[in-house]
């Protein structure tokens, strides 16, 4: 099962996640040099103080669709000493689905029939069809990746599934704060261009042909890893994946990291922030965490 398209799409604000076996040995490696050094606290928030800053800002990592979504008393907290909320796109522009619409559709006239095989877009037609209720023609220019995470709602073991991001919205428009993005939405859809198409396609494909329930179960896991606020484990479970190519942990999540330090460096230093990135960004050599430190700041655990 492809279980790198179940992790990301409950974790990555706009989900994704393909394969390519030939890296599997970088990918082992990433987790080996992070073993190396100490074990991150269990821990899904983050205080971060030090290098200049007046007041603390935090940092907290997300699930993007969940049964057993919590607002603790330290998340709480964390709300009411921050003055600002930064998601990794400014989920409050109003412009924001229009732009999301715009970079959807895969470029060079490709198309999901065009991609597979007579046979093999059968079965992938069959298989959505059957767990959405919709002919794949409806969706045959757009990513695959993108349609491939729609499936995420069936793996999802409640009628009414909650994002954290949308629930801190909530707060942040209760308390009249301002929300921001760690980065836009048309650098986000752009991701989906850098694996190529047919690689997205052939892991959707593996995955109709394995089936939900293998799905469900990866679903599970993750959860179950999440409630636990276990983020090293989560990180190690994306990198044993021998789907799982250290091209797409660096386009997914290390590009990316390294991007939001200097954003969240300024952010940080003109108000108190409470940022909220998926949680497969916090742990990892080149996890969000480890960054920060290495840029002066302290970040730690709050329990």
């Amino acid at each position: 099962m492809n279980k790198s398209i179940n992790l990301i799409a409950a974790l990555f604000t706009l989900l994704i996640l393909s394969c390519n076996s030939t890296s599997k040995a970088v990918a082992t490696d990433v987790v080996a040099a992070v073993e190396k050094q100490k074990p991150l606290e269990n821990s899904l928030l983050w205080k971060i103080s030090g290098n200049g800053l007046e007041k603390p800002s935090y940092l907290y990592g997300t699930i993007h669709m969940t049964c057993n979504y919590k607002l603790t008393d330290k998340i709480t907290k964390a709300f009411a000493e921050t003055e600002q909320l930064t998601l990794e796109v400014d989920m409050d522009d109003p412009s924001m689905q229009a732009k999301m619409m715009k970079g959807m559709m895969m470029k060079d006239g490709k198309t999901l029939k065009n991609l597979l095989s007579e046979e093999d877009y059968k079965v992938l037609n069959i298989f959505f069809k059957e767990n959405m209720g919709m002919n794949l023609e409806m969706f045959n220019k757009m990513k695959p990746m993108l349609v491939s995470t729609m499936l995420v709602t069936k793996m999802v073991p409640c009628a009414t599934p909650v994002s954290y991001e949308a629930e801190f919205m909530k707060i942040a428009k209760e308390q009249k704060e301002q929300v921001n993005g760690l980065e836009t939405v048309e650098y986000q859809m752009s991701v989906f261009d850098s694996i190529p198409y047919k690689e997205q396609l052939d892991n959707f494909l593996k995955m109709a042909k394995e089936g939900m329930e293998e799905s469900k179960s990866e679903f599970e896991k993750l959860n179950s890893l999440y409630d636990k606020e276990d983020i090293q484990g989560l990180m190690k479970l994306m990198t044993d994946d021998e789907d799982m190519s250290a091209k797409f942990i660096d386009e997914l999540l290390t590009k990316r990291n390294k991007n939001w330090i200097p954003v969240i460096k300024k952010m940080s230093s003109e108000k108190s922030t409470f940022y909220g990135v998926g949680a497969m960004h916090l742990a990892g050599d080149q996890g969000v965490i480890r960054l920060l430190r290495k840029d002066g700041f302290t970040v730690e655990a709050v329990k």
